[in-house]
């Protein structure tokens, strides 16, 4: 630069001509021209540095623009999320309401409006506080203190007062908002409407509720059941127990109820049950509880007793009461109780054990004269104890075949020849040893095991069968039948696979069903009798004469044969009514075209009136009693000169006909 500015200055000296300087003065030029020079340097230094900041304010600038246009776009999104925030807030399906610190109202949805059914010029700028019912104010106002101490939702359940005077369940749901420059606290408060909810669990509730009735009590009279009787009897004992007191536990069913069941229907039968119910109530109290057991069964504790005579006098009293008669659809009915009576700790300590004794008391009074009270004895216990045992063993005794057959046979009665054998079951129980039907049946038929054991009966009966035809001998086995194996859908096919699986005619087989059963309903087991009487079996029915038959009813049964009950020929000899009844049944028997066989028979004077009257076949112990089938085969072989030998003390003119 400074060569360049020197040859400008010597091309200026020449042009101007050939004057001369000397070096002196030119020196200071030079100098003058350096320091113009490093001014010149020092411009240019300058204009490159405002040129540098030009651009660098030009890049700021553009930067700002792109910011202020990036702030922009944010500015209309967050104008366009309140829009949208707003038209949230307004027309949310749930209600949401902005109150100040001061529980003032500052905002309100439509949905908010539409719970209280206020508009929302009158909700603004009031206190949230007047829209509650006044018993839930100080509720909500430790709910807001709650909320504001905490940095969570909280919930709380409240009712709002509607502008058309209906109160309304409500959860409010609240968050506390401070503001972070100014501190300004607010509430955000949502309402969700629970009536629905509330009705919801109300119902539930009361289903709860019905669940635990139906689980505890019975639900036709509605008197606490067997769960809720073994609850209440463990109660008491353990607070007999620590008080030192005494309680008893009194069991009774109902003498007569059967017939009831079996002449007026079923329905009738329910009536009378309500109505013992209705007598029963009227003993609860504190000290006094009932319940139905199941079916006639009927228990009462009583706690606080002060010793067995006093539970024996209130026995007393109720079984008077129980006996009074009740009207039925315009019938009087009469009914008896027989109770059995069992105290603690006199008798047991334990409820089993009371259970037990009390149960076995009442089949005691049965026995002893039916309508009375028996108290809990050593006696009474055993039974109940032994009634237990058959009852828990029965299953598993099924299970095992613990089981056996025994043949009474059933003799033509002119001729006093077998014409067919009733299969008899026997229990040879491991404890207890040899079981009759008398025992283990009615608790079989309790428990519905009666089906399976019936299932055992006829394969049983169906394999002698086939052993006896192997041996020539075609004797007709007559098995016993209740209502339950009638009702039951497999019971005719359980028959015929056991006749198939022998290779046995039908007439192999003949069924007996009591009259009181065949008569209780006209419906039970009708289709299933007819099924077996169109395949050729011959249907008796047992124990006739003790039920309350109607003859058109009998006309239309497919029944064969009438056996009549033992209860007849007992009386026999002494009662003139009991020969004029059995004569009446045969006469009446053959008018229908039935077979007539009568039961019971131990002397010859009851086997001589029944061959003079016509009775078809007779069977009892005079001339049989139930056997082992190898002696019932031994029978079978026998002529007719034996079987009159074994007949000695019959009339001269009948033994000379049994033995022609």
């Amino acid at each position: 630069m400074t060569d360049t500015l020197s040859n400008k200055v010597n091309l200026n000296l020449e042009e101007q001509g050939s004057t001369s300087y000397s070096y002196e003065e030119i020196l200071p030029l030079k100098q003058r021209i350096e320091v113009l020079e490093q001014h010149a340097n020092d411009l240019q230094a300058r204009e490159n540095r405002l040129q540098n900041e030009l651009n660098d304010h030009r890049i700021s600038l553009a930067e700002a623009k792109s910011r202020s246009q990036t702030f922009e776009l944010l500015l209309n999104e967050l104008r366009q999320a309140d829009t949208r925030f707003r038209e949230l807030f307004s027309l949310a399906p749930v209600a949401y309401a902005s109150i100040n610190g001061s529980g003032i109202i500052e905002n309100i949805n439509l949905a908010g409006t539409s719970i209280l059914r206020y508009p929302s010029s009158s909700l603004l700028q009031s206190p949230f506080s007047d829209y509650l019912d006044s018993a839930d104010i100080p509720v909500y106002t430790e709910h807001l203190r709650s909320v504001s101490s905490s940095s969570l939702s909280l919930k709380c359940k409240v009712t709002l007062k509607c502008a058309d005077n209906t109160l309304r369940p409500v959860m409010l749901v609240t968050t506390a908002i401070r503001a972070r420059q100014i501190g300004a606290l607010s509430y955000q408060i949502m309402m969700i409407d629970i009536t629905h909810q509330l009705e919801t669990e109300n119902r539930l509730h009361k289903a709860k509720d019905y669940l635990e009735k139906l689980a505890h009590h019975d639900a036709l009279t509605h008197l606490p059941n067997r769960m809720k009787f073994t609850d209440d009897l463990h109660s008491s004992i353990a607070q007999a127990k620590s008080g030192n007191q005494k309680l008893a536990l009194l069991y009774f069913d109902l003498d007569g109820f059967k017939p009831v069941n079996d002449t007026l229907g079923h329905q009738a039968g329910d009536k009378v049950l309500c109505e013992i119910a209705d007598r029963l109530r009227s003993y609860v109290n504190n000290n006094v509880s009932v319940a139905r057991l199941g079916g006639d069964e009927f228990t009462l504790i009583l706690r606080g007793t002060a010793d067995a005579d006093e539970a024996v006098l209130f026995a007393n009293a109720l079984a008077t009461q129980i006996k009074q008669p009740i009207l039925v659809d315009d019938n009087e009915v009469h009914v008896s109780s027989s109770i059995g009576v069992s105290v603690f700790p006199d008798h047991a300590r334990t409820a089993n054990e009371l259970i037990q004794g009390a149960d076995a008391a009442m089949y005691r009074a049965k026995r002893i004269d039916r309508g009375c009270v028996n108290l809990c004895s050593r006696e009474s216990t055993a039974i109940a104890n032994r009634r237990s045992i058959i009852e828990t063993t029965l299953a598993k005794a099924i299970q095992d075949e613990q089981f056996e057959l025994y043949f009474q046979p059933i003799y033509t009665t002119k001729t006093l020849t077998i014409n067919s054998v009733e299969a008899l079951v026997r229990w040879h129980h491991p404890d207890l040893g040899m079981l009759s039907p008398a025992e283990f049946i009615p608790l079989a038929e309790k428990s519905q095991r009666i089906v399976e054991l019936g299932k055992w009966i006829v394969n049983a009966a169906c394999k002698q069968a086939r052993s006896w035809h192997d041996e020539g001998i075609f004797t007709p086995i007559a098995i016993n039948v209740s209502t339950s194996e009638l009702m039951y859908a497999d019971f005719y096919s359980v028959i015929t696979e056991a006749l198939t699986k022998n290779q046995l005619p039908s007439k192999s087989l003949e069924f007996e069903i009591t009259e009181s059963a065949i008569m209780s309903d006209k419906h039970v087991g009708t289709s299933t009798l007819q099924q077996m009487r169109d395949a050729g079996h011959i249907i008796s029915i047992d124990d006739f004469g003790t039920g309350h038959s109607s003859l058109a009813r009998l006309a239309q049964l497919p029944v064969s044969r009438l056996k009549i009950d033992k209860t007849f020929m007992d009386d026999l000899d002494n009662s003139a009514e009991s020969r004029a009844i059995v004569r009446s049944i045969v006469v009446m028997a053959h008018e229908l075209g039935l077979e007539v066989v009568s039961e019971g028979i131990e002397q010859s004077s009851q086997l001589e009136f029944l061959e003079t009257i016509g009775c078809d076949a007779v069977q009892g112990f005079m001339m049989s009693r139930a056997k082992l089938p190898d002696a019932v085969t031994r029978l079978m072989r026998l002529d007719k000169q034996k079987i009159s030998g074994l007949c000695r003390d019959l009339p001269q003119p009948l033994l000379e006909r049994v033995s022609s």
